[in-house]
């Protein structure tokens, strides 16, 4: 027997990895999908889940490592949504051509437009013609349920494709209810080991397979049996949700859910989350006499059009209301409000059809929305080949901001968290960098304070929001503007250490190997903060983090932080330094050389600051100045330039501080002893004899 605990969402997921027995895990770290790799980083540090965990530099990389251990015969997982599916898009497209049942999480959310992290289906409809079976959940747990599930599925010989669980963005992955947990011995008679069969790339396996260069000749004909795989499908998905229905003592419906669809005249078809509250309206309105059933959506891909005509057909349905959280532009209508049309075609009798778009950006879609769904329907039924959408708004009132900082580049009000070290940071490189310079921003802890004030703003300069991977592209096509039009313009990217030393480095390693004229400015709070505290590749050695726990297995992240300065210093360009918000005239004065560096076009300018953040470092917000200081005091953060080729230290105390008084300030080193502090203090030890012997020496 299980057991019944509240699970959000996401954790309903994770546990349905979990109890899949996954073996390779890589994803990387994006809202609101985060908390479901965090759990399972979780499992694994307390030895509850045996399975290999990968940390990629961004999604692209993250699916691919994913991909790869799937078809190296592993049981793999990754999860992600919005811009990282995106991000990741052109792995997506290949994975299927691996035959690779991988599974993937998706909590759907907005893709692109001003980075909204609320839900929507934007994310994940425009890989519908891709190759993957798209499962997409209504309850927490359909979520844990829909990984077992969608196991048995793809790994099922007829099948091979890969999947996706969707779930509603926040609507569901950070929402809780109370969820039956399987015990791991049932799971592991419902969904046994995986099968390796002969599409893997294990060389000691009998059947290794090579996978070729396709010839043209050859796409159509693999096209074709890619889409024979997926209605057969169709029958798989039908016999592994009725024994799972069976073993588990829970009807989890097949392709679709009927609600109240005997003797329907009016139908409603919805997807996802929503859909509870399209069964209320339904209930409601059966009360009143409203002939009105529902139809859920519970797979996209493979369409269920048998199960909608057969129903459409058994009641002599009159009139369909399509509800989708998302568009597809240029049509007038949904993915599934097209799909829908496109099956009922076919019908000597076509039903009127409402194609309803709501709730896209996370819109709530109401009881009394779907009630007011169905009066439009009812409308339709005098009327014939009636075919329409129709948007479900709920306007809002967009105030326009009182107050206009025209003279000052900083203003008050950031939202940024007490005692967070960006915001001093910030206040000194608006007041060096002054009204005449732009600023992009990738996605960080900045940017989103900024995102918080729409339509106003606490910072009187123009900002453009850049994709996460191309935050130094836009730099480059934004000051390339400005020269050709003869404007001189001080671009200037503040990233953090996710964007400059992960997933941007390679956009950030163009910029500087073109030696082009910007300002680079890295505010390293060693991890990522934005999205609640997860390994980056400046985090320190042992740092504790989300998806860096300290638990039996675990002690914390096992690599030592990326050396970016050492990377910057290999591409020779002009003026590279670091610099502290605890030592405020070092810090302005490196960002006047740089000013100085692109005024006069001699090339990229590099300065790596770090940002003490109380929230992911665990300690006190009235200690970020204190922590910055000892930071720099006890070696840990060395205030250091490479001006034009010649390394120099800005400060050299006498004597470094114990890097213990550092460390024992801070909550995410709390599980080191004493021991593991003498092995940090020996690694600053030995890294400032060499900076010592640096110092003054031209590198170049």
């Amino acid at each position: 027997m299980g057991k019944l605990d509240l699970l959000s969402g996401n954790k309903a997921v994770a546990y349905g990895a979990k109890l899949s027995r996954v073996q390779v895990i890589s994803a990387y770290p994006i809202t609101p999908q985060t908390p479901i790799v965090e759990y399972l980083a979780e499992f694994i540090a307390n030895g509850e889940l045996d399975a290999e965990y990968i940390y990629p530099e961004g999604e692209h990389s993250a699916i691919a490592a994913a991909l790869a251990a799937t078809i190296g015969g592993a049981r793999g997982f990754t999860a992600t949504c919005a811009q990282g599916l995106g991000y990741a898009f052109e792995v997506v497209a290949q994975a299927p051509a691996y035959r690779a049942p991988l599974v993937m999480g998706v909590a759907n959310r907005t893709l692109g437009w001003y980075w909204s992290v609320a839900s929507d289906y934007s994310d994940s409809m425009p890989t519908r013609d891709l190759g993957w079976i798209q499962f997409y959940a209504e309850s927490c747990q359909e979520a844990l349920d829909g990984v077992i599930q969608m196991y048995r599925i793809t790994e099922d010989e007829r099948v091979l494709l890969p999947g996706m669980v969707c779930l509603d963005g926040f609507h569901l992955s950070h929402s809780s209810e109370p969820v039956d947990i399987p015990d791991q011995d049932e799971v592991d008679e419902y969904l046994p080991p995986r099968k390796i069969y002969k599409h893997t790339t294990d060389p000691t396996e009998s059947e290794s397979y090579v996978y070729p260069s396709l010839p043209v000749s050859l796409h159509t004909t693999y096209r074709k049996i890619f889409e024979n795989a997926m209605q057969r499908t169709k029958d798989v998905i039908r016999e592994v949700t009725k024994e799972f229905s069976e073993r588990f003592e829970r009807d989890t419906h097949g392709l679709v859910e009927e609600y109240h669809t005997d003797g329907a005249e009016l139908l409603l078809i919805t997807m996802g989350s929503m859909s509870t509250a399209a069964k209320r309206a339904v209930d409601r309105l059966r009360d009143r006499g409203v002939k009105v059933g529902l139809i859920r959506m519970r797979f996209f891909r493979p369409f269920p059009s048998e199960e909608i005509l057969r129903i459409v057909e058994k009641n002599g349905v009159k009139a369909i209301g399509v509800v989708n959280r998302a568009i597809s532009h240029g049509t007038s209508m949904d993915p599934l409000g097209a799909e829908v049309a496109a099956t009922l075609y076919e019908l000597k009798n076509r039903p009127n059809i409402i194609n309803f778009i709501a709730g896209m950006g996370g819109g709530d879609v109401s009881i009394r929305d779907f009630e007011s769904m169905v009066n439009k329907l009812t409308n339709t039924l005098n009327k014939e080949n009636v075919r329409e959408t129709m948007y479900v708004e709920h306007p809002i009132k967009i105030e326009t901001p009182s107050v206009k900082f025209s003279d000052a580049a900083y203003c008050p009000g950031s939202q940024l968290c007490a005692g967070c070290g960006a915001t001093l940071a910030m206040r000194h490189i608006l007041k060096i960098l002054g009204k005449n310079s732009v600023l992009v921003f990738p996605p960080n802890c900045v940017s989103a304070s900024l995102a918080m004030h729409f339509p106003s703003s606490w910072m009187g300069v123009p900002y453009v929001l850049a994709n996460y991977a191309a935050a130094a592209a836009y730099a480059r096509g934004l000051q390339r503007a400005y020269k050709y039009r003869g404007k001189k313009v001080y671009v200037t990217v503040i990233a953090g250490d996710g964007c400059t030393a992960d997933i941007g480095l390679q956009s950030l390693s163009s910029a500087a190997e073109s030696n082009e004229p910007i300002i680079w400015i890295n505010y390293d709070n060693e991890a990522y903060m934005n999205t609640g505290i997860q390994r980056s590749g400046t985090t320190p050695l042992n740092a504790w983090t989300t998806t860096t726990p300290a638990g039996v297995k675990w002690h914390g992240k096992k690599e030592e932080p990326k050396d970016m300065i050492s990377i910057m210093i290999a591409h020779r360009i002009p003026y590279i330094a670091t610099a502290s918000p605890s030592f405020l005239r070092d810090f302005e004065s490196k960002i006047k050389k740089a000013m100085k560096v692109v005024e006069k076009a001699e090339g990229l300018a590099y300065i790596h600051i770090q940002s003490p953040c109380p929230t992911g470092w665990r300690f006190p917000e009235s200690k970020t100045v204190e922590i910055g200081r000892l930071a720099t005091l006890t070696g840990v953060w060395p205030l250091l330039e490479v001006d034009h080729g010649t390394f120099k230290l800005n400060l050299k105390p006498r004597k470094l501080k114990p890097v213990a008084e550092y460390i024992k300030l801070q909550g995410r080193f709390r599980h080191l002893n004493d021991e593991d502090i003498a092995m940090i203090q020996k690694f600053i030890n030995k890294r400032w004899e060499k900076l010592l012997e640096l110092d003054g020496k031209i590198m170049w």
